[in-house]
């Protein structure tokens, strides 16, 4: 039984609270008509009744209310969707379980991105510094959690007090720093396909250089990265320039060049000790060579020469070492050496290791003379004919187009071997992989057969490589069997369903389906790759056609009334090659689903002890239960905010697959997956009388509605789907209204026979019916 209304209290409790969260679509069904959630399915429909009447009377009043007239307005206009659904049991379950998913989905956002900040403070610092604590009790009260929300997840970590220093001064401390910027430097010189051995290189200054010239260099390097697209090596560098001034500006740069010296010693013993067992001595030449390395590897000459020394007479070297050469003069030499550098690196085909001579040269030089103008200019050129290239190497990817992707990725290990692809990925290996398939389907294409043999060899060809010019075209000249008994049938509400007996040929045949008026006129009623379709057509009509077609190349047509022609009879089945049977488990229930948040996406599932994983590009998630004995040859492992979420950099790659991997002992077993998928959006939605009219994308042949009755939603699974092709748009005139609530649409691409939705829905694919 429910209290009886309290108008005063529900607009404190309630419309304030919504209110403050940012309105209608910052609430559920249960808050605003007051219901308890965890109760839902104790409560009687004569309870609910009186309930949603009660707070619908009090919204009546306080249509003119100064601060909640708004929000009121916006809450009468869902009335009558979200109360019908209400006064029923079946619809409050249904309701009830949205709004649980709702709510952990909303108390998962306001809690990742403090958790996110806690964390890299805690890896920057060893603990949260005191002066930190003030700005992040105002990130979490902008979040909508209170001081005790606050204080409990402060609790988990350790604050620094005022008089300790903001910087890791304690060795431990140290040396968690250094190892995380070692490992940023090799991770940012894969990316950037040159080493990057120190901090100072980064920075491109001399070790030498004062903290005053680190300090304007770091501010300088960190406006231009921020400026630059949000991906893996934006944040990679962002975080070493964080460390770059905590180590070189905040602590004692000598603290960081021991280190280095240290990592520089480990690496040139062995070298030295070679060096020194023939000679018994360390010759000149020897010595100007590790003098070198020694220095290129990020010490100042001083500390190169120690460790040379050090090391020489370590391994026993009888007499002087020699001494080391005198440094550098910056001047015309150096630059034009860079000059030099840079155009060897283009042609060799690296213009991100050119790039950096280029920066090297201006450094040298002071001004941008005419000669590093040129070859700045000639690096910035190939670098966007490469991010052109791989434009096009993901999409040919994502759809087994290996023909054409091969063609773009020879161009870029011939011309731009260093520049990464949108997500980090190497040209060459996926030279590599596109490879594999051309030779996995010339395999296939090379043993002598013929008739239903060689049909079944050029499909498993282009099963492998959609793009496969030799099978394409062989298969293009074969004739495609026409369908066979075509007949209509009436459907509800006038329509007549066309149905047909399937093509004898294999493959990937596609049927055009068109209505024959009574004056011999034809009208196209769809395409569809099933064997029946509806014709919702009005008017009369005297029969209709059905064509099949196969890569471009169509059969006989086949209409209606016409006998079915003889079926051929199959050939016995062969048997297939032994195949070893994958371990499998019982898959782990629950779903992933994948939702935007500014510069990252949120990766929520339901799963206990799971973990996210990131495919690679252009490959297909596990089949649910399958058993993983390597995770990391899955994918990346997503990092995880807390239970039930993880968040990864937004990926700018078309389709992104993510596969929930559950640890049971010393294997993994494959759960839900998730794909984000990045397509040209939807625009111009709108009521156009009893219909919603929108613009489609270019290319665009399909659109998911999905609809929800009591707020927007939020991705393409977060609500009731109905799919819309353009086809049966045009005939209708547009989507068929549903009866109220909040309507999203979702542009849809197909990869491999698989429908792949679009993962965003701008506000202007958006509607809300009244």
């Amino acid at each position: 039984m429910l209290p009886p209304f309290d108008g005063n209290g529900y607009r404190k409790r309630v419309l304030a609270a919504i209110e403050a969260r940012g309105g209608a679509d910052a609430t559920d069904p249960f808050e605003v008509y007051d219901l308890p959630l965890d109760a839902a399915g104790q409560l009687t429909d004569d309870d609910v009744a009186r309930q949603v009447d009660a707070v619908w009377a009090f919204w009546q009043k306080q249509r003119d209310h100064p601060k909640y007239r708004g929000l009121v307005t916006a809450l009468l206009t869902s009335h009558d969707a979200l109360a019908a659904q209400l006064r029923t049991a079946g619809g409050r379950q249904w309701l009830a379980g949205q709004t649980r998913a709702e709510r952990a989905r909303r108390d998962a956002a306001r809690y990742a991105e403090l958790d996110a900040a806690l964390q890299r403070l805690t890896e920057r610092f060893g603990g949260v510094p005191a002066d930190k604590v003030a700005g992040l009790r105002g990130m979490a009260a902008a979040a909508g959690l209170d001081d005790a929300a606050f204080e409990a997840r402060l609790r988990g970590h350790r604050v620094l007090g005022a008089e300790a220093p903001a910087t890791p001064a304690a060795p431990a401390d140290a040396a968690v720093v250094l190892r995380q910027v070692r490992d940023g430097l090799e991770e940012l010189g894969r990316i950037e396909g040159a080493r990057v051995p120190s901090l100072h290189a980064l920075l491109e200054l001399p070790p030498t250089a004062d903290r005053e010239t680190v300090r304007r260099r770091r501010d300088a390097l960190l406006v231009v990265n921020r400026q630059r697209r949000p991906d893996r090596r934006r944040a990679l560098v962002d975080d070493l320039l964080a460390a770059a001034g905590t180590l070189l500006v905040d602590g004692d740069p000598a603290v960081y060049l021991d280190a280095l010296a240290d990592d520089v010693r480990a690496a040139l013993r062995p070298r030295v000790a070679s060096a020194v067992l023939v000679e018994d001595r360390l010759t000149p030449a020897d010595a100007y060579l590790l003098l070198q390395e020694a220095q290129a590897a990020g010490l100042d000459p001083q500390r190169a020469a120690d460790v040379v020394t050090g090391l020489a007479r370590e391994a026993g070297a009888m007499g002087d070492v020699p001494a080391p050469p005198p440094a550098r003069v910056p001047g015309r030499p150096d630059w034009q050496a860079e000059v030099s550098a840079a155009r060897a690196a283009l042609r060799d085909g690296r213009p991100v290791a050119a790039r950096r001579h280029v920066d090297a040269a201006l450094s040298a030089a002071g001004e941008l003379l005419p000669p590093i103008r040129a070859v700045r200019d000639e690096a910035a050129e190939a670098a966007a004919r490469a991010e052109a290239a791989w434009r096009t190497v993901g999409p040919a990817l994502a759809a087994r187009r290996h023909a054409a992707a091969a063609t773009a990725l020879e161009q870029l290990v011939a011309s731009a071997a260093d520049v990464p692809g949108p997500g980090g990925e190497d040209a060459a290996e996926l030279l590599r992989r596109s490879r594999e398939a051309l030779a996995l389907a010339d395999a296939v294409l090379a043993p002598p057969c013929t008739g239903r043999d060689r049909e079944d060899a050029l499909l498993a060809a282009l099963d492998a490589v959609a793009d496969h010019p030799a099978a394409r075209a062989e298969l293009a000249a074969l004739p495609v069997a026409p369908p066979t008994g075509v007949h209509a049938v009436p459907a509800p509400g006038g329509a007549r369903d066309v149905r047909w007996t399937a093509s004898a040929s294999a493959g990937p045949v596609e049927y055009r389906v068109l209505r024959v008026r009574p004056d011999g006129g034809r009208q196209v009623v769809g395409t569809t790759t099933g064997t029946s379709l509806e014709d919702g057509g009005y008017g009369p009509v005297t029969g209709h056609v059905v064509v099949a077609s196969r890569l471009g190349v169509t059969s006989a047509e086949a209409a209606t009334g016409e006998a079915p022609a003889p079926r051929p009879t199959p050939a016995p089945p062969r048997a297939p090659a032994p195949q070893p049977a994958p371990a499998t488990q019982a898959p782990p229930a629950g779903s992933l689903t994948a939702l935007p948040h500014g510069r990252r996406l949120r990766l929520v599932h339901d799963v206990p002890a799971a973990e996210v994983r990131r495919l690679p590009a252009g490959a297909s998630p596990p089949a649910p239960g399958t058993a993983v004995a390597d995770p990391d040859a899955v994918g990346a492992l997503v990092p995880a905010m807390g239970p039930g979420l993880a968040v990864d950099a937004r990926p700018s790659a078309p389709v992104t697959e993510y596969v929930l991997l559950v640890r049971t002992g010393p294997v993994a077993v494959a759960g839900p997956s998730a794909a984000w998928v990045v397509l040209p959006p939807v625009s111009g939605a709108a009521v156009d009388g009893d219909r919603l009219r929108w613009t489609w994308p270019e290319g665009c042949t399909e659109v998911v509605a999905v609809v929800r009755p009591d707020a927007p939603p939020q991705g393409p699974d977060d609500g009731t789907r109905r799919k819309v092709t353009n086809t049966r748009y045009e005939i209708d005139g547009g989507l068929p209204l549903p009866d109220g609530g909040h309507v999203a649409l979702f542009p849809c691409t197909r990869v491999g026979g698989r429908l792949l939705v679009g993962g965003e829905a701008p506000a202007d694919a958006r509607v809300a019916l009244g």
